[in-house]
């Protein structure tokens, strides 16, 4: 039943959750704790060219070096342990050098999940913060065509571990060290309208607790199960801030070769947050940035809005077009997203200026390793077009 404010009650976030604790109470638990096994696999190198997108710039050109020790074949992971670089530039100054370190089974009942890299970002959207911040395309001209850009540098250094509590019930301890400096380009930008010439840069050591459930019966193409968690932490940024979040995910097979998922999530930072710290909110082993993009919001542009607090939900069917199991796959994508930000007003659990968009998309699985998607949407700024690699969530 709606209530006239719009909270949690409202037609939209109610179904949302119904749908969620649902699927919560029917899927089994997963009998995690017999799952591991003694890694035997060797250690295999690869190496090989890929064209990653890094906000607005896409695509670069980068290559991609791993060590990868296999995992059991009926694991819910694909490889035991994994060590990465990748290096790439791109055609508009954007680039990368990051390490990875991943071992999710190297070990009975620990994870670890570590990353050492800098990036160069010099098409970052920005657009104003706060839930009404507006677009209007006359401003992007040939005199001011970077109005709603701006360029962001970070070097970071991030680790996570996480113990298993029972079964799917793990608990996860991270901590970043991150330096950023963002400023605007070479013409009149929104970014130095607020900011002025002066580059902000900022320093920010965080950390984070999480408790997390995960029942999900296979981590890379999940059919069934559910994922939530609940996090809080902090930074020295800005003047010091903290932070609170959590993320419920649910996937339910509708036939052979058709899931149906459904995702809830919600973060609120402090008045004091730096402004980095309003493009991505952590997550379980990494982040997602917000809010726009493949990751959040595929109805509206990379990073559109921001604030420091978000609250996004969203509804896909996910249909293999054709499957040649452990080969590969072709699928079809249809997909709605809601979300807003929270910049002068405290998060609320509200559809109250909720920014919807839709669409359906293409995502091509390569062995057991890789997943490209290529969504095609519609939202409040016009068409949008995003790829990323991986599932949206």
């Amino acid at each position: 039943m709606a209530t006239t404010d719009n909270r949690v009650t409202s037609p939209l976030t109610g179904a949302l959750l119904t749908i969620v604790i649902t699927l919560a109470m029917v899927m089994p638990l997963a009998a995690q704790d017999d799952e591991w096994k003694e890694p035997t696999a060797p250690w295999k190198d690869s190496f090989y060219p890929f064209f990653p997108s890094l906000g607005n710039n896409f695509p670069l050109i980068a290559l991609h070096f791993e060590e990868r020790k296999a995992a059991d074949y009926f694991a819910r992971v694909p490889y035991a342990g994994l060590l990465s670089i990748d290096a790439g530039t791109g055609f508009t100054g954007g680039r990368m050098l990051i390490a990875r370190i991943q071992a999710p089974l190297m070990k009975k009942d620990w994870r670890l999940a570590a990353s050492l890299g800098a990036t160069r970002e010099s098409r970052l959207g920005y657009y104003g913060l706060g839930n009404g911040a507006a677009y209007d395309s006359d401003l992007e001209t040939d005199a001011q065509p970077h109005y709603y850009r701006a360029r962001r540098t970070r070097y970071f250094a991030s680790a996570e571990v996480s113990r298993r509590l029972t079964g799917p019930l793990w608990v996860a301890v991270g901590g970043t060290l991150e330096h950023s400096n963002l400023g605007d380009l070479s013409k009149p930008s929104l970014f130095r309208t607020d900011f002025g010439t002066g580059d902000l840069t900022d320093t920010d050591a965080r950390s984070r607790v999480a408790l997390v459930l995960d029942t999900r019966d296979n981590e890379f193409n999940t059919t069934r199960g559910v994922f939530g968690q609940v996090s809080v932490g902090g930074g020295s940024g800005g003047d010091g801030y903290s932070r609170v979040g959590a993320d419920l995910r649910g996937f339910l097979p509708v036939r052979e070769g058709t899931v149906f998922g459904v995702r809830v999530a919600g973060s609120s930072a402090s008045k004091d947050a730096p402004l980095n710290a309003r493009f991505e909110v952590p997550v379980w082993e990494g982040e997602v940035p917000v809010l726009g993009g493949t990751y959040s919001n595929r109805g509206l542009p990379f990073q559109r809005l921001a604030g420091r607090g978000v609250l996004m939900a969203s509804a896909e069917v996910r249909h293999d077009l054709l499957n040649l199991g452990d080969f590969g796959a072709f699928t079809l994508l249809a997909f709605v997203d809601a979300g807003r930000v929270f910049e002068q007003r405290d998060f609320e659990l509200s559809t109250e200026g909720m920014q919807v968009g839709g669409g359906g998309g293409l995502a091509i699985r390569l062995l057991r390793f890789t997943i490209w998607t290529f969504n095609f949407a519609t939202g409040p700024d016009g068409f949008q077009f995003n790829a990323g690699t991986g599932w949206s969530f």
